[in-house]
């Protein structure tokens, strides 16, 4: 991306830095579970943050088997200015193993913001559990931090998330959380199986984490016919 800004006669590499520059930050990081039990969550927060003009970033975004997942991390977090780490995930395993992904990413989320550059510094991260006041008894570190509960309720996620966002990469003013949650029952219900049907994929070959590539591509859809339709 850098390299590309200087690629081609003064004039036009002047205007692609000011350009760059004067972009807002759209990339939203997104730390939770990939599972089903999260999975309406999942959806909730992808919905949420596209409506708010955002691009959602997670590591499901990136199929290339020769990239390692860390370094994927890595490149997602530092792309981001807004960060979002789910850690209501805390049950042992079957195998009676916990799950360290999310602390571990929100750690480096933390990293990049205390250790970065000045870009880095910029970043602000958005702390979900499912009960309240639980996390300092298993993350006691941080303890007296602003976590948001939501009981595995989609629309409460949908309320956190924009609430956290606040305003549009532009600085305008977000759509209402109740919108926001009668949108995305719309896509869901209505919506998506259309969509799914006149692309000739069965509803659940649009899974938001089997197929979460296709999944965000017809909520992207949705919301642009959305708004040109004045919804």
């Amino acid at each position: 991306m850098i390299a590309r800004l200087f690629v081609g006669p003064p004039a036009t590499i002047s205007y692609r830095i000011r350009k760059s520059l004067s972009e807002p930050n759209r990339s939203v990081f997104v730390n939770c579970p990939f599972d089903k039990d999260f999975q309406p969550c999942f959806e909730a927060i992808i919905f949420t943050i596209a409506a708010c003009g955002y691009r959602v970033r997670c590591a499901l975004e990136d199929d290339d088997g020769a990239n390692l997942r860390f370094d994927k991390l890595v490149q997602l977090i530092r792309q981001s200015e807004r960060t979002i780490h789910d850690l209501s995930r805390v049950e042992l395993s079957k195998a009676a193993l916990p799950r360290f992904n999310m602390p571990f990413e929100l750690g480096l989320a933390m990293g990049a913001k205390r250790f970065g550059n000045a870009d880095q510094r910029k970043k602000t991260a958005l702390v979900m559990v499912r009960q309240k006041f639980a996390l300092p008894r298993y993350l006691s570190d941080l303890a007296g931090g602003d976590q948001h509960a939501h009981g595995n309720n989609r629309s409460k996620v949908i309320e956190i998330v924009s609430r956290y966002l606040h305003k549009t990469p532009e600085g305008g003013p977000l759509p209402g959380p109740q919108w926001l949650a009668s949108s995305f029952a719309l896509f869901k219900e209505k919506v998506l199986p259309e969509m799914a049907a006149a692309a000739r994929r069965t509803i659940a070959e649009t899974d938001s984490i089997d197929d979460y590539r296709v999944y965000v591509d017809f909520v992207n859809a949705f919301l642009i016919e959305a708004k040109e339709a004045g919804g």
